[in-house]
């Protein structure tokens, strides 16, 4: 795979864990009757949603840039995981983050799995509209948890960026466009 940076290596090998280790998930589900099932739920949430950001956080934060055809194939790969959602890019200038900078390219060039949901994040109306022009069918808005890492992260204040989200989320629900928010923690910024 050339100069491709370990962390993507390593999760490019995800596929092949799951392959190995899924008849442990499958002979625990027989293993119960119903009722012991049931009980030894009780309590716990029916259903657990889980995003892979690992395309979109995991690669930004690497010091290379890592090549466009190496990121789709590991989106690729990931969408033949069992994986529900995969946050594919971010929508955010080149000149802040430099590794998101094929982000039309990484959208456009990805296989979309029936059944796999491909949302990209998009901090700004100006992400959207490049998002929507890429062929994003979902979106994600995301905020920061403190004042200082707000202006450190994203450039605006807390009641700056909601202004920013409330206009992001007003164009996707004008187009269907499914929109998630969440926040973002200081200890790893975007």
């Amino acid at each position: 795979m050339g100069n491709v940076p370990s962390a993507v290596k390593h999760c490019l090998s995800y596929q092949q864990l799951l392959r190995e280790h899924l008849w442990i998930a499958d002979s625990v589900a027989g293993a119960l009757d119903p009722a012991q099932e049931a009980s030894q739920l009780s309590g716990l949430p029916e259903y657990v949603k889980i995003v892979e950001v690992g395309p979109r956080d995991g690669l930004q934060n690497e010091k290379v840039i890592v090549p466009t055809d190496i990121k789709i194939e590991f989106i690729n790969q990931l969408s033949q995981t069992g994986l529900s959602v995969i946050e594919v890019t971010s929508f955010v200038s080149s000149r802040w983050v430099p590794q998101m900078a094929d982000h039309t390219e990484v959208m456009k060039g990805i296989c979309q799995y029936p059944g796999v949901r491909y949302p990209v994040l998009t901090p700004n109306l100006q992400g959207f509209h490049r998002a929507v022009a890429a062929g994003a069918t979902e979106i994600a808005v995301f905020g920061a948890a403190s004042e200082s890492f707000s202006k450190k992260n994203i450039n605006c204040s807390i009641d700056e960026s909601m202004e920013k989200f409330e206009e992001v989320i007003k164009s996707a629900r004008h187009l269907n466009i499914p929109a998630r928010g969440y926040l973002r923690n200081p200890t790893n910024p975007i």
